[in-house]
């Protein structure tokens, strides 16, 4: 079986359905990124204009989720994925399982989950793959459309137009504040929504950064969108298993501290997807040719033709060095794991022994959490 993590695994996969399957799925994307939690594994979205004001049902409908499971669980982990595939169901007009044929115990899977899918009639897909060969992908029953709240999945399509997790000025320590807040409101025992905390963080955080800003309303988005897509609050404001134990970490070592800067950078590379997009950039640019790494502007259009033409999107505006947007997080922010200067003939600079050290760090921290999210 191959060495590869749940995650590589689940990307791949995601890759291959679409490869193999265009026609079923649309013209989508992928993203591993979400506005609540618990949180797909993956899921498709339709590419859908800039400032469209009503985005089409037909598109809408193309919103798919999908719950990956890998050979390495037992018979309970597959039960757990046909409940969350159905929770997934309450937003999302299709969702699907993907399971192994057998587990690595010879446990017959698909056998066992098809059977009670179909024997309870569910709304879910089932897709199956061979764990010894996983471009061996079939869609064993294909998942039902079901009534969905439009406003509910337009907000999913609206918030999620990456494939990684949006980030602008959000410093680690503010993270910490914005996690307090929610915290506080949880023990006060009211009724909060997370317009609540982002207008608390705003009055006693970042206020006294911001407060030259004509649109106040712009920057509090921003901070809500990368705490919802990193996993660390849902969309009522309320604390995730992630943003309990984020917070949990925080008050241990302090927000300022080393320590609690190469957590976040944690969650962002682990939860927010930026591992894969920084690793899938050092492919693509390690293929360019010597004029494609001339300048950033030729370099960011080389980067995101290639990442498009894998389903995956990005934004060049993230990618401005002109500008400081995320090699600049990445240096000043997430314990330098990329350098704010473009380099001539190379493109981003990227410190993979430094991720790799964050992650292995991270998984430590954050193993007994992981291990009940799994």
């Amino acid at each position: 079986m191959p060495d590869i993590t749940h995650d590589k695994m689940a990307n791949l996969i995601a890759n291959i359905l679409l490869e193999k399957h265009r026609d079923i799925f649309g013209n989508v994307f992928i993203a591993n990124i979400f506005h609540d939690f618990p949180r797909p594994d993956f899921i498709f979205l339709p590419l859908v204009p800039p400032r469209r004001r009503k985005i089409p049902s037909e598109l809408l409908s193309l919103s798919i989720a999908f719950e990956f499971k890998t050979p390495y669980v037992s018979k309970h982990e597959y039960i757990t994925g046909i409940g969350q595939a159905v929770v997934y169901n309450s937003i999302f007009p299709r969702s699907y399982l993907v399971i192994p044929e057998k587990n690595i115990e010879n446990f017959e899977v698909l056998e066992f989950v098809i059977n009670i899918v179909k024997h309870v009639r569910l709304s879910i897909g089932v897709i199956a793959y061979n764990p010894t060969d996983l471009h061996d992908v079939s869609i064993v029953k294909t998942a039902d459309t079901v009534e969905v709240d439009r406003e509910e999945i337009e907000e999913v399509v609206r918030s999620v137009r990456r494939s990684y997790a949006y980030w602008r000025e959000t410093k680690p320590s503010e993270v910490f504040d914005a996690l307090n807040i929610a915290y506080n409101f949880e023990q006060e025992r009211k009724e909060y929504a997370i317009n609540d905390v982002m207008d608390i963080l705003w009055k006693d955080v970042l206020l006294d950064r911001f407060g030259h800003a004509e649109r106040k309303s712009s920057f509090i988005l921003n901070y809500r969108l990368f705490l919802v897509h990193a996993a660390l609050l849902d969309r009522n404001g309320r604390l995730t298993p992630i943003g309990r134990h984020v917070l949990m970490l925080g008050n241990l070592f302090g927000k300022e501290s080393k320590e609690f800067e190469e957590i976040i950078t944690y969650v962002l590379l682990r939860y927010g997807g930026h591992y894969t997009l920084l690793s899938k950039i050092y492919i693509e640019q390690s293929r360019m040719l010597p004029d494609e790494l001339n300048d950033w502007r030729r370099w960011c259009e080389c980067i995101q033709r290639r990442l498009e033409e894998q389903n995956y999107y990005f934004s060049k505006e993230d990618f401005r060095f002109d500008f400081p947007r995320l090699p600049y997080a990445y240096e000043n922010y997430f314990c330098g794991i990329a350098s704010k200067d473009f380099v001539v003939g190379k493109g981003l600079n990227i410190n993979f022994p430094k991720i790799i050290e964050i992650l292995d760090k991270g998984r430590r921290f954050f193993s007994a959490v992981e291990t009940l999210l799994e």
